[in-house]
C-alpha cells in the first residue's frame, strides 16, 4: 500500500517517537542513587539547611518560651551543563525511500526509517547518561561536578567525609585493618552530620577492593556476612546495572549492603576510564537522602503561524530530554537532535562518606 508523502511525514514522526519512548534507556548504578527532576528555567537554585539536633528545654508554665531561630539556608543558582547531541537523517538508507516527492511510500518503510532514527536516538541519549553517571560518580568521590565549559560547582563537603585511609587505621590490603571500626566511623559520621539514625547503609567499592576485604581478618572472624538475593532488595539500586550485589555485612551496631562497581567510559580520545578510582569505596544511607538529578529548561522553537512578527520564538523547555529536528538550508541536511541540561545536586550533602581504602 502506497501512502501519500504528506501522510507519510506525520506517520514517520509518531513512529519514531513511538520506538524511542517505548526502549527503556540504559540504566546506570551511580545514576539511581539519584531522584529526576525537572524544571522550565535555564538556571536552577540549589538550597540546603544543615540541620540540628537540639532538644527542647521545658520551662515554668506562664512564662514565656524558648524563642528559637535558624540560621539562613545558603542558596546558590547555577547555570547546568547543556548537551545537543545529533545526527544528519540524510545518510541513513531509507530517508530518500519515504521524503522523495515521487517514490512510494509503505508503512514497512517508514517503520524501518523510524526505528532506525530510534536507534540512533537512543545511542545518543546513552552518551548524556554516560555524562551524567560521571557527575553522580564526581559527587561521591570529591564533591566536585566538573564541567568543561562553565565553572565548576563545589559542594563543599566536609573534610572529614573524604579519608584516606593510610591514617585512619590502615589500607584494607592489610589483612590486619580493624575495617569494622573504619565502618562504624563512617557510618557515625552520617548519624553525627548529616541527621541521619538509618542503622542500614550502600557501601559500593570497587571488584579488587572486595577481594582486599573478603581477604582482610575482619570479614574472616567478624563480619557475619550475609548472602542475600538480588531479589531480596527493594531500593532502586536493584533495578539499575553496571553493579554487583553481593549480601550483607554487619560492623558494630550498622549493616551494610555491598556492592561492586567497576563502571568505566570511554573519554575524548577513546580511552577506558573508569567512573570511580579502583582504590576508591563510599558510604549512604538506604533511605533518608537527598539526591537531585535535576534538569534545567532547554531550548525549544515554538511557532505560531497567526503571528505576522516573530512568528517563531525560543521558550526553556522543562524536560529530561528533548527531541528536536530541523533542515540545514546551508548543509542541505536534516538533523536530528536531543538536548538535555542535568547536573547531580547531592541536597543531603554530610549522608556521604567516601575512604579511599588502598594506595
Amino acid at each position: 500500500m502506497s501512502i501519500p508523502v504528506e501522510q507519510s511525514k506525520g506517520i514517520f514522526t509518531q513512529a519514531y517517537l513511538k520506538a524511542w519512548k517505548d526502549n527503556i534507556p540504559a540504566q546506570s548504578f551511580l545514576k539511581s542513587f539519584f531522584d529526576v527532576k525537572t524544571f522550565a528555567t535555564k538556571y536552577v537554585g540549589i538550597e540546603v539547611q544543615r540541620g540540628t539536633e537540639r532538644m527542647a528545654v521545658d520551662v515554668i508554665r506562664g512564662v514565656n518560651g524558648n524563642r528559637n531561630t535558624f540560621s539562613k539556608s545558603s542558596e546558590k543558582v547555577y547555570l547546568p551543563p547543556f548537551f545537543n547531541e545529533n545526527f544528519d537523517a540524510t545518510d541513513l538508507d531509507r530517508y530518500d525511500r519515504v521524503f522523495g516527492s515521487d517514490v512510494s511510500k509503505t508503512p514497512a518503510t517508514i517503520g524501518y526509517l523510524a526505528s532506525d532514527v530510534a536507534a540512533k536516538y537512543l545511542a545518543l541519549q546513552d552518551k548524556i547518561e554516560r555524562a551524567k553517571e560521571k557527575q553522580a560518580a564526581e559527587v561521591f568521590h570529591t564533591g566536585i561536578v566538573t564541567i568543561k565549559n562553565g565553572d565548576n560547582v563545589d559542594y563543599k563537603r566536609k573534610s572529614d567525609s573524604k579519608v584516606d585511609l593510610t591514617g585512619a587505621g590502615g589500607y584494607w590490603t592489610t589483612t590486619t585493618t580493624d575495617i569494622e571500626s573504619q565502618l562504624i566511623a563512617g557510618a557515625e559520621f552520617v548519624r553525627n552530620n548529616g541527621k541521619n539514625a538509618t542503622a542500614e547503609f550502600n557501601l559500593v567499592m570497587s571488584g579488587a577492593s572486595w577481594v582486599s576485604m573478603k581477604k582482610n581478618d575482619y570479614f574472616k572472624n567478624n563480619a557475619n556476612y550475609n548472602q542475600v538475593s538480588l531479589l531480596d532488595i527493594n531500593f532502586p539500586q536493584a533495578k539499575s546495572t553496571g553493579a554487583s550485589y553481593h549480601g550483607k555485612i554487619t560492623a558494630g551496631a550498622y549493616i551494610f549492603n555491598i556492592w561492586t562497581y567497576d563502571g568505566v567510559y570511554e573519554n575524548a580520545s577513546g580511552t577506558i576510564t573508569r567512573y570511580l578510582p579502583a582504590n576508591i569505596s563510599f558510604m549512604t544511607p538506604v533511605q533518608g537522602t537527598r539526591f537531585d538529578m535535576v534538569h534545567a529548561g532547554v531550548p525549544a522553537i515554538i511557532r505560531d503561524t497567526k503571528r505576522a512578527e516573530f512568528g517563531s520564538m525560543i521558550v526553556q523547555k522543562a524536560s529530561e530530554y528533548y527531541l528536536n529536528n530541523y533542515i540545514d538550508q546551508i548543509g542541505k541536511a536534516h538533523i536530528f537532535e536531543i538536548y538535555s541540561a542535568p547536573l547531580a545536586v547531592p541536597v543531603s550533602v554530610d549522608m556521604i562518606y567516601t575512604m579511599q581504602v588502598s594506595a
